[in-house]
């Protein structure tokens, strides 16, 4: 995991905001990341003001520049990177939204002090919290809803630096493996890099359908 804060963690009168999000959930190749930032809840204006909103509504250049200044301006903040032999273990046990909840209670847990958790709910939101709530040891007042990443600041800046993660994670893969387009299993230029595949390299979800199925069991 990667793990950043400022000087402002050590005050001890703020009313703090978390925001959780991921990136990388249904592609076949490359990993899931999961994102935890705080701020103080005066914050949000800030953020808002800056243009910060849910990544998948941001240029590549400009979540690049907003990364960058979530990282100098949270108060803290946790990059949870998942590969697909994790994903995989957990997909095979029908387990998916438990891995996501998993990571995001560890994530919680970093960070031990009371906070107001916004997560953008990878299901139901009510049964998604009761999940949390069962996995988390520190104090927190928790918030699931869809679409948090498009409603509150703290969850935006989250899905801004699981997206730029993710999608350096992706274009260091291409520089050594080739273009497999969006990694996708709609995509056909995904499609056609996996057809071509003789080893499985680290990077692929052997449980997901296209892996399994379409390619009629080559690689598996």
């Amino acid at each position: 995991m990667r793990e950043g804060a400022c000087g402002s963690i050590m005050t001890t009168n703020l009313n703090l905001i978390m925001g959780i999000d991921e990136a990388g959930r249904g592609p076949v190749i490359g990993p899931m990341v999961v994102a935890g930032v705080i701020f103080p809840k005066h914050s949000n204006e800030f953020l808002r003001e800056y243009g910060i909103k849910d990544s998948k509504q941001l240029s590549s250049e400009a979540r690049e520049e907003m990364f960058n200044l979530i990282e100098e301006e949270a108060t803290w903040y946790k990059i949870a990177v998942i590969w697909p032999d994790t994903i995989d273990a957990y997909v095979s046990m029908n387990g998916l939204n438990h891995l996501e909840c998993d990571v995001m209670a560890e994530l919680i847990d970093s960070f031990a002090r009371k906070k107001t958790v916004y997560i953008d709910s990878p299901l139901d939101p009510v049964f998604f919290k009761e999940m949390l709530s069962k996995r988390l040891k520190t104090e927190n007042e928790i918030k699931c809803s869809f679409k948090a990443d498009t409603i509150y600041p703290v969850v935006s800046a989250a899905s801004i630096l699981a997206k730029v993660t993710r999608d350096r994670i992706i274009e260091e893969l291409k520089q050594e493996y080739g273009d497999f387009g969006s990694g996708y299993p709609a995509d056909e230029k995904t499609r056609i890099f996996l057809s071509s595949l003789v080893d499985t390299p680290y990077f692929i979800r052997k449980t997901w359908k296209l892996s399994r199925d379409d390619l009629q069991g080559s690689l598996f």
